[in-house]
């Protein structure tokens, strides 16, 4: 009995030990090396030259969202910010249990202008093909995009490629353009700087690259509007908690700070390989607004009220100009009264989106409104939701940098 107990043991151990490896071997282990079904960035010009390398799950690619469906997951669409050194080659590997398909792809430099909120910048572009490699000229951060195309709403089963130099926009430019000063390259990580950066209370921003928003990966000779619904877009900027198209970031004090984005390869979201530093190097000073000129501009401003005239500088519209504001110890404030205003947006700025009277230009939306019960969407532009005549109020608490917009409806006399 001891004998047949020993060896039932003896099968039911072996049984299981052929389990374990079959499971194993239905996870992938590639080498030795354990990595998930999913495609994945290597070759020479990586850290990776294959997956048999060990920690090459950090190569994977996460899945693409689209930016012009709120940001939905996009099936088949893959992205991944890689480190790659210039001149050598790599590959994007599709692995399935146990086989691996290497894709490459035939790349032409595609010029982008800027317009319709891309950056301005040379990306290169092609479509997948298998047993193929891809190279770039200069080693840098580059932004891969892979798209197999599904739902066939692309010319081809596409594969993009950005180089990337992240900069900041928002509070501390108008929401322009600030490039980083980025460390010296290597495979796995760099940082980038900025210095000197002015933040008000309330100041929030972004990070992007080559100044724009997002990138289209297909072309519509009809379209008529940016946001055609047959466009698929990937986000080229990291927002709140750094995730790719999330609302802004917040500085949490005014004043003068040092801001740090540090890349490091990782496996997971994108987020996950991104960490931010930001350092008050200087409080800020209170701001004087006694000679700030300031102008509501917009589509949503009627041409027929006194004083307005063609947008200058966004070519938005039209401007009412409301002059320099009323003080009464740190509160400045600033009105238009019985303003006529179309069923559109505009925002208060100052006077033709630049300096004034020693303050840094700035404009302000919705999300300033005290009370957002008469417009159609509480941020971004005001937009009022029945056109009609309205006072306007802007207020600015220079002791703490709050600003307030109230927005009431004239009653028509009688």
């Amino acid at each position: 009995m001891k004998k047949l107990s020993f060896l039932m043991g003896a099968l039911v151990a072996l049984a299981i030990g052929f389990t374990s490896c079959n499971k194993d071997d239905d996870n992938g282990p590639v080498g030795g090396n354990l990595v998930e079904d999913g495609f994945y960035v290597v070759g020479e010009a990586t850290a990776y030259a294959s997956l048999e390398v060990e920690g090459s799950a950090a190569a994977t690619m996460s899945a693409g969202h689209n930016e012009n469906a709120k940001n939905a997951l996009r099936e088949g669409m893959y992205e991944k910010y890689m480190l790659l050194e210039g001149g050598k080659p790599f590959q994007l590997v599709d692995k399935k249990a146990n086989e691996q398909v290497t894709y490459g792809a035939t790349l032409k430099e595609v010029v982008l202008d800027g317009s319709n909120d891309q950056p301005a910048i040379t990306i290169l572009r092609g479509a997948m093909a298998e047993n193929g490699t891809l190279q770039v000229e200069e080693s840098g951060l580059y932004h891969i995009i892979l798209d197999l195309n599904l739902k066939g709403d692309l010319a081809q089963k596409e594969i993009v490629i950005a180089p990337v130099t992240w900069g900041v926009r928002g509070g501390m430019n108008n929401w322009g353009f600030t490039a980083g000063t980025a460390s010296e390259f290597n495979k796995t990580t760099i940082t980038y700087t900025w210095e000197g950066q002015e933040l008000g209370v309330g100041a929030e921003f972004k990070f992007a690259y080559g100044g724009g928003w997002k990138i289209e990966l297909n072309e519509l000779a009809d379209a008529t509007d940016a946001k055609d619904p047959r466009y698929i877009k990937a986000n080229t900027n990291l927002g709140a908690d750094l995730v790719p198209g999330a609302g802004n970031i917040t500085a949490d004090a005014p004043g003068t700070y040092t801001i740090t984005l540090t890349y490091t390869l990782k496996a997971g979201e994108i987020q996950d390989s991104y960490a931010m530093d930001m350092k008050l190097t200087a409080a800020a000073e209170v701001v004087d607004y006694t000679n700030c000129e300031l102008e509501l501009v917009g589509a949503g401003v009627a041409d027929t009220n006194p004083g307005a005239v063609a947008d200058a500088a966004w070519k938005w519209g039209y401007v009412l100009p409301a002059g320099k504001p009323t003080v009464e110890g740190t509160v400045y404030t600033w009105t238009w009264n019985n303003v006529a205003l179309l069923a559109d947006g505009f925002k208060i700025r100052t006077v033709n989106a630049a300096e004034s009277g020693g303050v840094k230009a700035f404009d302000l939306g919705a999300d300033k409104l005290v009370d957002a019960s008469l417009v159609a969407n509480p941020d971004g532009d005001i937009k009022v939701k029945e056109a009609g005549n309205y006072n306007i109020v802007l207020t600015i608490d220079a002791s703490t940098e709050k600003r307030e917009i109230t927005l009431t409806a004239v009653t028509p006399a009688e």
